[in-house]
């Protein structure tokens, strides 16, 4: 593991930049926008869960070729996916993003986290629907009961539409 002095690189057991104990931003090329500490996390963590992934898929690969040849280096694989699962914990305390709950059930019952995302934005846009009908309901509503009292009060029809009839909240 890499001292917190050293660069950030994909393998390193600290993301943090040197001397980024306390600031939030870290430059990149000249000219180019600085880059946050989260974003330097959260590529780093990528980086590293792809690692895991490719260690997982060579060690699926080694034990599914049953040669006698690959079980020692089905071993050697389980001992590299075990230390790619170790540089992950390893960035434990650098990670402080919101997981909600829904999604981590979903993920240890085995589904794609996306179809949380996709039913929770189609259920907010259907509601999002209702409460428009029911917006444009009212405000019919309004516009016909105005015209009806305008008609049978005609004393009230400069109150009734005005522009401050027109704007005010119903």
């Amino acid at each position: 593991m890499a001292p917190s002095a050293a660069p950030v690189t994909p393998t390193s057991a600290s993301p943090s930049p040197p001397g980024a104990a306390g600031g939030m931003e870290r430059h990149g090329p000249v000219g180019s926008e600085p880059i946050r500490v989260e974003e330097i996390v959260r590529r780093d963590l990528e980086t590293r869960t792809l690692a895991v992934v490719d260690a997982l898929y060579d060690l699926a690969a080694r034990a599914a070729d049953g040669q006698p040849s690959s079980v020692l280096g089905v071993g050697e694989s389980v001992n590299h996916v075990v230390r790619r699962l170790a540089d992950i914990d390893a960035m434990r305390g650098h990670i402080h993003a919101r997981i909600p709950k829904d999604v981590l059930d979903l993920v240890d019952a085995g589904r794609n986290p996306d179809s949380h995302t996709r039913s929770l934005m189609n259920r907010l846009a259907s509601e999002n629907q209702y409460s428009l009908g029911q917006h444009e309901a009212i405000q019919a509503f309004r516009d016909k009961l105005g015209q009806a009292l305008a008609e049978q009060f005609p004393a009230l029809q400069p109150s009734l539409t005005g522009p401050e009839a027109r704007h005010s909240p119903p």
